[in-house]
């Protein structure tokens, strides 16, 4: 497993939501990403030196993609369903990547950075929750919904790509 990674899993798993969300993270590079990667846990590993409680790369019990399409919308890609999904995208003091399901909302909330470039000082990972509801409530207050089912809500972390570089199919200057 990658050191880095278990550090920000182990970061992640440490910090409690409050205390997170008080750094009131900017999230301007992630909303307009063109894609955004999430995996998320159903409970964490323990950590067996520490006992420390960890987001583990690669054992995770779900993934999702979100990609902006031209016209602004946004699709959800999830390895839970078949097929891509309409998502709504909703900032407030958190990131929220809205989906419906007939009743149920898919919510995922992103609420933190969790590493940033030392290059740029851009935040590379964040975290997240995935929370399956049926409160519509998250359409018009999508925080204050966050911050009342956070506890029952699946832990992960997000990332995003692709941010200010030319498509792989372009033609270089010059040529």
């Amino acid at each position: 497993m990658n050191p880095r990674c278990s550090l920000l899993c182990l970061l992640l798993a440490a910090m409690p939501a409050a205390v997170i969300a008080a750094e009131a993270p900017v999230f301007e590079h992630l909303a307009t990403s063109p894609y955004v990667h999430c995996a998320f846990y159903r409970g964490y590993d323990l950590d067996p030196q520490t006992g420390d409680r960890l987001l583990v790369e690669g054992r995770s019990n779900s993934l999702t993609h979100y990609q902006r399409q031209r016209d602004g919308s946004v699709r959800s890609v999830d390895t839970r369903r078949a097929g891509a999904g309409a998502a709504m995208m909703v900032q407030g003091r958190y990131l929220h990547y809205i989906e419906r399901s007939g009743p149920m909302f898919v919510v995922t909330t992103i609420y933190a950075c969790l590493a940033r470039d030392p290059q740029s000082g851009h935040c590379i990972n964040y975290g997240a929750v995935n929370a399956r509801h049926f409160d519509p409530r998250v359409l018009r207050e999508p925080d204050q919904v966050y911050e009342e089912l956070q506890a029952q809500a699946e832990p992960g972390f997000c990332d995003h790509s692709f941010i200010h570089l030319r498509e792989a199919a372009a033609v270089p200057p010059g040529r």
